[in-house]
C-alpha cells in the first residue's frame, strides 16, 4: 500500500495522476457542456461547484508533475479551460457565461495548488 509521501512525490504515481487528471477534465466537460434543463449533480450553489471541480482539477494537475515544477502552468492551463468552458456555455441552452464563475474557478484553483504544495511540505520525502 502506497504512504502518503510516495503518493505525493514518486514519479511512477505522476502516470496515475495523469489518467485521473484527463479523468477530471472529461467529467467537468460533461457537466459544463450539458444543457441547462437537464438535472445535474450540484454541491446547492453553483460557484462551490465551480470551485471545488477546479481545486481537484488544479490539485490533480500539480500531483501529475514533478513536485519541483512550477505551479503556473498547471494555473494557466485550469484559468484558460476554465475560460473555454464559459465561452462554450455562452453558446449551450439554459447556459450562460459569467465573470462569476470564473473568480469561482481562479479561487478554486489557488485553494488546489496551495493544498497539494502544503501537502507536500508537510509529507516531504526523508533522505
Amino acid at each position: 500500500m502506497p504512504t502518503i509521501p510516495d503518493l505525493l512525490h514518486e514519479a511512477h504515481w505522476r502516470r496515475r495522476w495523469r489518467v485521473l487528471l484527463a479523468a477530471l477534465v472529461l467529467a467537468i466537460a460533461l457537466l459544463a457542456f450539458t444543457p441547462g434543463e437537464v438535472p445535474m449533480p450540484t454541491l446547492g450553489q453553483d460557484k462551490l461547484n465551480h470551485a471545488t471541480a477546479f481545486a481537484a482539477l488544479s490539485a490533480v494537475g500539480l500531483l501529475s508533475r514533478r513536485a519541483t515544477a512550477s505551479p503556473v502552468r498547471v494555473a494557466v492551463a485550469a484559468l484558460l479551460y476554465g475560460v473555454l468552458i464559459e465561452l462554450v456555455q455562452s453558446r449551450i441552452p439554459g447556459r450562460s457565461a459569467e465573470l462569476a464563475d470564473l473568480l469561482a474557478d481562479t479561487v478554486g484553483i489557488v485553494l488546489g495548488l496551495a493544498l497539494v504544495r502544503a501537502l507536500r511540505r508537510c509529507f516531504a520525502p526523508t533522505v
